[in-house]
């Protein structure tokens, strides 16, 4: 039950964790302070035994109501909300204990009493949450021994306003210092809260970040077995069919090359290398080279024509550009043949300020009577899906429309300069 510095709402906050650490320095804090005060009391050889016998008496009385009550009050700190019966043994433990101490003064003298005062003070305000029944004790013990002082002393004014200075110093120093210790181990705690909370959600953001990156991965691993390796199966399977029907050795070589482009492909994307397309040619015409192989390539393999319209030179693409335009135009390819049964294709390579610009205009049989579909819509397939997340990732952007008239479709795939 921490007292804090916080508002009536303090009644609610969490376990102070540093009472709960400190819990055995408590306990020999009080015992300490008790039996040296014991000690000290039995040293004052001036004083009548009986006296003495009997501040030690209050002394043991004062660590027993610790026993009983006191430790178990420090035990239960920050459990649960204050309720009645705490309260009530909170009043017991420190209203028995200050008349211990006021035992102790009447049978020696006021100052024998201040030593407990140092521990008791603050039990005051580690055992109870609400600052009203901590401020109530520190202003009570006080008040009570400097009723015994002037008692001793007699009611001259002297004695009264000494003792009334002495009693409202205590409880001043001891409210101002209680309220700061607890406002500062509350602060440190709503703190260290914060920080436990920070770091959880900082091992969630790690861990959705990292279950990110894999998806991410599988998603651009897929994209790539299906724009290279899929596409290659496909027209292996194609040239075995045809194979049967004659011109074995023509086919069975494109086989191999095919296959041969296939294993090239797998490599390059078991080690996230640059296509092959791509490696083959020089730093500034590879994208050239690569779309007139791949356009030579298609007409071989599958038999559909292609037409190119490429410009002599292109600015400076990022190496991620140039696989997007690439990729779409294998992807574009490939739908032109088996989707739309195109027999010709124009690949065009457009230039502009804004970017690069890749056009694969076919003569097939279009999108059909549902018109045109969007890159990303339910009928879209993972190519096209694929072609689009690709293209967004380095800024750019794909459209697929049909062409006036239903027959045959326009795929363009840009990205900026």
């Amino acid at each position: 039950m921490t007292g804090h510095a916080a508002g009536p709402a303090a009644g609610a906050a969490a376990p102070s964790g540093f009472w709960e650490r400190s819990r055995v320095g408590w306990h020999a804090a009080w015992y300490g302070v008790l039996g040296v005060t014991a000690v000290a009391v039995l040293a004052l050889a001036q004083a009548p035994l009986a006296d003495r016998l009997v501040g030690v008496a209050a002394l043991a009385a004062a660590a027993g109501l610790y026993a009983g009550l006191g430790a178990r009050l420090l035990a239960e700190t920050g459990e649960e909300p204050p309720t009645r019966s705490s309260l009530v043994r909170y009043a017991g433990y420190t209203g028995g204990v200050g008349v211990c101490l006021a035992v102790l003064s009447l049978a020696l003298s006021p100052g024998v009493a201040l030593a407990p005062l140092f521990v008791l003070f603050p039990q005051a305000w580690a055992m109870v949450e609400r600052r009203g029944p901590a401020v109530a004790v520190v202003v009570a013990v006080p008040a009570a021994l400097a009723v015994v002082q002037v008692a001793q002393s007699g009611w001259a004014p002297g004695s009264v306003t000494d003792a009334v200075v002495t009693a409202f110093l205590q409880s001043a120093a001891a409210i101002v210092l209680g309220l700061w210790i607890t406002g500062l181990v509350h602060e440190s705690e709503s703190r260290a809260a914060l920080l436990a909370q920070l770091t959880a959600a900082r091992a969630e953001l790690a861990t959705a970040e990292h279950a990110r990156g894999v998806l991410a991965e599988r998603e651009r691993m897929a994209g790539e077995i299906h724009d290279t390796l899929a596409q290659g199966f496909l027209s292996i399977v194609a040239l075995a069919q045809a194979a049967q029907d004659g011109q074995t050795r023509e086919r069975l070589d494109l086989i191999e090359a095919t296959a041969r482009a296939n294993l090239a492909e797998a490599r390059a994307i078991v080690a996230a290398h640059t296509p092959p397309d791509l490696a083959q040619s020089s730093s500034d015409h590879r994208l050239l080279s690569a779309l007139e192989r791949l356009a030579a390539r298609t007409t071989a393999q599958d038999g559909l024509a292609v037409e190119l319209d490429l410009p002599a030179s292109l600015p400076p693409l990022r190496p991620e550009a140039e696989v997007v335009l690439l990729r779409a135009a294998q992807e574009g390819l490939a739908n032109a043949r088996r989707h739309g049964g195109a027999t010709r294709v124009v690949l065009t390579l457009a230039v502009d300020v804004e970017g690069v610009e890749v056009v694969l205009d076919d003569d097939g049989a279009g999108l059909g009577p549902e018109g045109a579909a969007a890159l990303t819509g339910p009928r879209a397939g993972y190519g096209l899906a694929a072609m689009a997340a690709r293209a967004a990732q380095v800024g750019g952007s794909a459209v697929l429309s049909e062409r006036a008239g239903g027959t045959g479709c326009v795929l363009r795939v840009r990205v900026p300069a």
